[in-house]
Formats: structure tokens, C-alpha cells, sequence
């Protein structure tokens, strides 16, 4: 009793035959495929009789003096460009993770992001890259700026106001979140308000914080159509929440620096603003074609950060 033996399935090909069909589809003969593929002829006419023979069916015939694709040969290499195409960029792929759970993130952040979205990061390197050391220095976006334009940091995490921030030469911004500023004042001054509209503090004292927030106050009071008669001045949220607490003057304080001074204290309110007024968190990394992988791992581990416990919104989701 004799036994018919079938072709083997085309699983059986590998991503090297098929790299050799397509350089053959694309060149038409075998010295200039082998050559594209850095084969020897012999090896690439050995590889494809090899599959010829698997899958019973010629894949290549005689034209002239070179040669050219069966019906056959050219569905395995039309077929094979994209196999061959969604491996190299899974390869590539893998290459980049390897990439990123090593060496060091060189990054700097502004005061609230260090008690907020840094520890989450750390928290978020510990388990994916436990291998990658951050280095960390704090200061405000426009000293932060400066610090990557030097070269000192990979990249920094800024906040903006009016969606322009001041960049590098040569640098470029992510935009990963927006969160809403709040008025804060005494609980005598914010007693029966569930909102605050900026003209009905228009006689009050203000205090002002870094150098950028205080451009906001000066921009959103002049919206308002009033000076703000500032009278103290502190980079310290906690600080400035005693302050305004105590009475006396008021302060905007965005949701991030409120939620990193972790809480109000007992005779204070922070107010959301009729109408609303927002800042911008985001990413600034210099514009390179070689990103470094530990960049490439900041920008993808805080874009994937749930701001809800800090009242942060994603800046696609409010586009």
C-alpha cells in the first residue's frame, strides 16, 4: 500500500526565504538578490529549491538571461513583504524596550510635580525598568528649560499657562495633561461661595508665586479687567496656603501644587474659577531622530499616568 506524501504548509517558511523571494521579485535575478542580502548565489538558489520542493510547486523560471517569479513565487513575495515587514518591526520594537531598561533618565521637574508625578515615576521604573537609575533636579519650566538646552537633562517636565511655552531651539513639547487652577482664600472671605469669579476679588491682596505664575495672576486679572495689588510673594504652596488661610490676601493655586501640599488648611477654600482657567503639563525633549530609549520610556510612562487622584485631565481627552 503506497502512501502520497502532501507539501508542508506554508508555516514551514522561514522569514529568510522569504526575504530572498521579495529580493528576487524586485531585482529579477539571483546574483543581484544574493548580493541585496549579503548570500552568497549558491546559497539563495539552495534555498529556494529547498522551498520548491516543500511546498511541490515551482517558485521561479528562466526569462532571457535572468529570471522572474511563477505565479506562485510572486503571492509568496507579495505575500511575504508584509510577514517579513511586521517582524522587523517587532524586532525593532524589542530592541527599544531592551533599550529602555537600562542606563539613566536625566530629567528635572518643577516643586509640585516632585511630590506628585515623580514618585509615581519611580514607582512605574521599579517594576518595568528596575534597571534604569533616575537622576532628578528640581526647578521651575523656565530654568528647566535652560537645563535641557545645556545639555545637563534628557528632557523636563514644565507646566504653561497659554499653550506657547518657551523652547529650545531644536526641542519639543509633549503635552500630557491639564489641570484647573483655583482661587484660594479664607474661610471668612469664601464663606457662601461654591465658585469664584476673579472681578469680585478685584479690591482684594494677592499673593504671587514662581515667575510664570505670576504672569498668570497679571493675565487672568487683566481678563477680568483689574490690577492685582500684590503684596507677598512665595514659591512655597504651603506657604502661600497659610498665608491666604490667615486672611488678608488672596492667592490661584493649580489642582497639581494643591494636591502636593496634600491639604488645605482647616480655614481655607480653594474655589474653582467662573470661568475656568487651566495650565498645561507636558514634556519638552530635544527633536532628534535618535531619541534616546530612557527618553522614549518617560514620554511613554507618563502618558499612561490616571491624573484622577490629582484632578489632571489628558490633554487628548479635552482637545
Amino acid at each position: 500500500m503506497s502512501t502520497t506524501r502532501t507539501a508542508d504548509p506554508l508555516g514551514s517558511i522561514d522569514s529568510t526565504e522569504l526575504r530572498i523571494l521579495h529580493a528576487l521579485a524586485t531585482t529579477g535575478s539571483l546574483t543581484a538578490a544574493a548580493a541585496t542580502l549579503g548570500l552568497s548565489q549558491p546559497a539563495v538558489s539552495q534555498r529556494i529549491k529547498r522551498v520548491e520542493t516543500r511546498l511541490a510547486v515551482p517558485l521561479i523560471e528562466r526569462s532571457g538571461r535572468g529570471i522572474r517569479l511563477t505565479t506562485a513565487g510572486q503571492i509568496l513575495a507579495d505575500h511575504g513583504r508584509t510577514v517579513v515587514s511586521e517582524i522587523d518591526a517587532a524586532l525593532a520594537a524589542i530592541d527599544d524596550l531592551r533599550g529602555e531598561r537600562a542606563g539613566t533618565l536625566r530629567l528635572v521637574g518643577f516643586p509640585s510635580a516632585s511630590a506628585t508625578l515623580v514618585p509615581m515615576l519611580m514607582r512605574r521604573l521599579a517594576v518595568e525598568a528596575p534597571d534604569v537609575a533616575l537622576q532628578y533636579r528640581e526647578a521651575e519650566p523656565p530654568a528647566a528649560t535652560a537645563m535641557l538646552r545645556d545639555g545637563e537633562v534628557d528632557c523636563a517636565l514644565i507646566f504653561d499657562y497659554v499653550g506657547a511655552a518657551e523652547l529650545p531651539a531644536g526641542s519639543a513639547f509633549l503635552p500630557l495633561w491639564r489641570e484647573e487652577v483655583h482661587l484660594v482664600a479664607s474661610d471668612e472671605r469664601a464663606a457662601g461661595e461654591q465658585s469664584a469669579r476673579l472681578g469680585d476679588f478685584s479690591t482684594e491682596h494677592w499673593i504671587a508665586g514662581c515667575e510664570k505664575c505670576r504672569g498668570h495672576l497679571l493675565a487672568a486679572a487683566g481678563d477680568a479687567g483689574f490690577e492685582p495689588d500684590i503684596i507677598q510673594e512665595t514659591d512655597n504652596v504651603p506657604a502661600m496656603l497659610a498665608m491666604a488661610a490667615a486672611g488678608g490676601a488672596v492667592a490661584l493655586v493649580p489642582g497639581l501644587a494643591l494636591a502636593a501640599a496634600r491639604s488645605l488648611p482647616d480655614d481655607a477654600r480653594a474655589l474653582p474659577l467662573d470661568p475656568p482657567r487651566y495650565r498645561t503639563i507636558g514634556l519638552v525633549s530635544m527633536a532628534t531622530a535618535n531619541e534616546s530609549p530612557q527618553v522614549r520610556l518617560a514620554k511613554r510612562l507618563l502618558a499612561s499616568v490616571d491624573g484622577t487622584a490629582w484632578h489632571l485631565e489628558a490633554v487628548a481627552q479635552t482637545a
